[in-house]
């Protein structure tokens, strides 16, 4: 993929640059790493050919142990995309987040009775007395979280998504089997709210975008899954909309694409 980049003006250019990709509040430490080496790559590292760019940055970053190039992983994991939380997985019962119908009656633990032994064990020799259990004066016993929050909280077998008429972000609601009629009350509640929703707004990479100029599609695709596609919303993360917030608009280095 070659790539041709002007280089900086100076090094009180580049420590900027080097600024703000420090202070970036959305950028893990492995996309970090990605914007340094690419900032250093385009703008520092000598004798760099302008349209050489990405794969002097492959060299800094490695490979993995696998091999792969470090490079082509970051650069597909920073790929503009929507990812829904893990709660809306497809989860079995007992994977699934507990039943969120609300809780008619406390929740009282109740220890399962031992399975009758078919034979009687004769012991060698007398067990040892248990250790007694010494419990402060003013000790309070902590409270269920299902009592707590007020919920059923047993295995979940259904699942309903309501989509943010905002954002179009996914938000799951699970429900036992006993909690069915719940189940379709909200989802005729969420129907017509699910119709109208917009396409999911990205909330996963888009910073390559954010500090450097190209024709970063081309790049993404050569990179990325092939079942990726450009998200309507932009490439850059910067340019995402975020209900209640504003991002600040950054200088970005132009990179021109060979």
């Amino acid at each position: 993929m070659a790539q041709e980049l002007p280089r900086l003006e100076n090094a009180e250019a580049h420590a900027r640059l080097v600024h703000r990709i420090y202070t970036d509040r959305r950028a893990c430490p492995e996309s970090r790493e990605l914007l340094l080496a690419v900032a250093y790559a385009s703008a520092l590292a000598p004798a760099v050919p302008a349209n050489r760019v990405l794969s002097h940055a492959a060299r800094l970053l490695g490979r993995t142990s696998t091999g792969r190039s470090r490079l082509a992983e970051l650069v597909a994991a920073d790929a503009p995309r929507y990812e829904r939380p893990r709660e809306a997985g497809d989860w079995g019962p007992g994977q699934a987040p507990g039943c969120q119908a609300p809780r008619l009656r406390p929740y009282v633990y109740r220890p399962r009775r031992p399975a009758p032994a078919t034979e009687a064990a004769v012991p060698l020799r007398q067990p040892p007395a248990s250790p007694g259990v010494r419990i402060p004066p003013g000790y309070v016993p902590p409270v269920d979280y299902r009592n707590a929050q007020g919920i059923c909280g047993a295995d979940s077998h259904h699942k309903v998504l309501e989509h943010d008429p905002r954002t179009g972000w996914v938000t799951a609601h699970w429900f036992c089997r006993r909690h069915a009629d719940h189940a379709e009350r909200v989802a005729a509640q969420v129907r017509e709210q699910n119709a109208v929703a917009p396409e999911p707004i990205p909330n996963r990479g888009g910073l390559l975008p954010s500090h450097f100029k190209t024709d970063w599609e081309e790049v993404y695709r050569h990179y990325a899954p092939a079942s990726w596609s450009p998200p309507s919303y932009g490439l850059a993360a910067d340019a995402w909309p975020t209900p209640g917030s504003s991002l600040p608009k950054r200088s970005r280095l132009r990179l021109i694409t060979d």
